[in-house]
């Protein structure tokens, strides 16, 4: 095997790709099996072969050994119990924030973890998330979803009302997918390092208009507001063009600096 070939180990998470229509993410545990509607696959028989295998079952159907990444594992193994962010929104936000390895952010609402997932994989491994969420059974989902990827050591859930405050100093980020982002801005101010950002993701116009104006009036620069389109495409030999269903509108996003 090459060595930079990895082997399915007891204990992994593997996507078993079937199609792109049907693939699943699961653990893989000796001695046990993943069922699907139409075949199974025994663990035993594809622990120690290489990831991007194909593999022919007992069933005669064919399955690709592949590793899930981030996306797939979000977005698929995680419980979902609240309005969640998408790829579309997660990835301006990350970009327009500026965090990295080393970051300190402060969040609120904790939500599903979908956004809290992928603040924590940007900063670690010397970084740290705060996450804040007022509802206690939502937190306990967030720390379950987390927990899948590993990702726990990097973030302190806060069962707290952060329009009542923000208990970290000198933060690099402030990230809120909150009802009102607005009440927490004179917070912010004062705990962001000269510098740091502010984002917001809000779903409506009149919710933007009122964090907008609120920066404004807390002195904040650099302020703009977005909402990220995306269009997909079914590709195929004399048949490209756009896909008939998508999801082009889900929130807008607004950013700031703290001078």
């Amino acid at each position: 095997m090459n060595a930079l070939t990895k082997a399915v180990k007891d204990g992994d998470l593997i996507l078993l790709y079937f199609s792109k229509r049907e693939k699943y993410i699961t653990k893989v545990k000796s001695g046990e099996a993943f069922y699907t509607y139409k075949t199974v696959v025994n663990f035993d028989d594809i622990i120690g072969l290489p990831y991007g295998t194909k593999v022919r079952l007992k069933s005669g159907v064919e399955v690709m050994l592949s590793r899930p990444s981030l996306e797939d594992i979000v977005y698929t193994l995680f419980i979902r119990k609240t309005q969640v962010l998408y790829p579309k929104d997660i990835g301006l936000i990350i970009i327009k924030s500026g965090i990295g390895p080393g970051s300190r952010v402060v969040e609120a609402g904790s939500g599903s973890g979908f956004l809290t997932a992928y603040l924590a994989h940007f900063v670690r491994p010397n970084g740290h998330v705060y996450s804040y969420e007022v509802r206690p059974e939502f937190l306990e989902i967030a720390k379950r979803n987390i927990s899948i990827l590993g990702l726990s050591d990097f973030i302190t859930f806060k069962l707290q009302d952060i329009t009542k405050g923000i208990d970290e100093d000198e933060v690099d980020a402030v990230i809120l997918d909150m009802s009102s982002p607005w009440n927490v801005i004179k917070y912010a101010r004062n705990k962001l390092r000269h510098g740091g950002s502010f984002i917001s993701f809000v779903p409506t116009v009149n919710q933007m208009e009122k964090v907008v104006l609120e920066l404004r009036h807390h002195s904040f620069i650099e302020i703009e507001a977005f909402e990220v389109m995306v269009r997909n495409y079914k590709v195929a030999m004399g048949e490209t063009r756009p896909v008939s269903v998508g999801m082009p509108h889900t929130g807008y996003i607004i950013s700031a600096h703290r001078p």
